[in-house]
């Protein structure tokens, strides 16, 4: 039985965002964060068209209205807002300002409880460096060097972890309360079908659990899905996100 419910999931979920957000402050030259009660933003203008950096959290869909003409005018290009798919009044009030649903991956969330620690793969590290994240991401997803420079001066701090087995993949993730969010999970495309994100996920999250955490969750594509079901993870529903482009 899962130990905390739907709710509290949806909680979990949405501070983990929130908290990611945050530390995405300094990751590159010039990022800053704008911070309401109720809402966190990150604004990254070395990546001006990568909106998944360039994103917005908000707890009170109120706080999100007050703050939108201020965030607006902070974005060169793209960015997001991450809208639980139970939240219809965000949804309706951003496409009425030129937002458009742009992805919509599962919100999802693991007892730490039912993790068990594998072997260790090829290549481990449980100390990455951070900014070394960037170019395995650009590398599994095709992107032309924006993760390398959105994380160029992603900075060790307590809280967050970074894994990597060798060049093939790699992971973040960074707690927060009882929850450990995972972010940035990437295998390179001529490392796939080895199990190493698996691999990598477990350790992390056994390790989050030896920390004291209780629950992990995260935010998972059709690509990342079958490792995070593999791992026990359930999902809540989706957290869309509703992104608005200028150019």
């Amino acid at each position: 039985m899962a130990r905390v419910d739907d709710h509290e999931g949806w909680r979990r979920n949405v501070a983990g965002l929130a908290e990611w957000t945050r530390g995405l402050s300094g990751a590159s030259e010039g990022a800053y964060v704008i911070e309401h009660d109720g809402l966190v933003a990150s604004v990254m203008p070395a990546v001006p068209d990568r909106s998944v950096v360039n994103s917005v959290i908000y707890q009170d869909v109120e706080a999100l209205k007050a703050a939108y003409d201020e965030l607006e005018a902070a974005y060169p290009n793209a960015w997001t807002v991450w809208v639980p798919d139970h939240d219809t009044e965000a949804a309706v009030f951003l496409g009425e300002r030129g937002h458009v649903l742009d992805a919509d991956p599962e919100a999802m969330v693991v007892d730490l409880d039912e993790v068990e620690r594998p072997a260790e793969p090829s290549a481990f590290d449980p100390n990455a460096d951070p900014p070394s994240i960037g170019p395995l991401n650009d590398a599994a997803y095709g992107t032309d060097g924006e993760f390398t420079r959105a994380l160029a001066r992603f900075a060790p701090r307590p809280g967050l972890f970074a894994y990597t087995a060798g060049p093939g993949a790699c992971l973040c993730t960074i707690d927060h309360e009882d929850d450990c969010s995972v972010w940035l999970v990437a295998t390179a495309p001529e490392a796939r079908g080895r199990g190493l994100a698996t691999a990598l996920m477990a350790h992390a999250l056994a390790d989050a659990r030896e920390r004291g955490r209780t629950t992990s969750t995260l935010q998972a594509t059709d690509l990342g899905r079958p490792v995070y079901d593999r791992l026990g993870y359930r999902s809540l529903g989706e957290i869309q996100m509703w992104e608005r482009r200028i150019s």
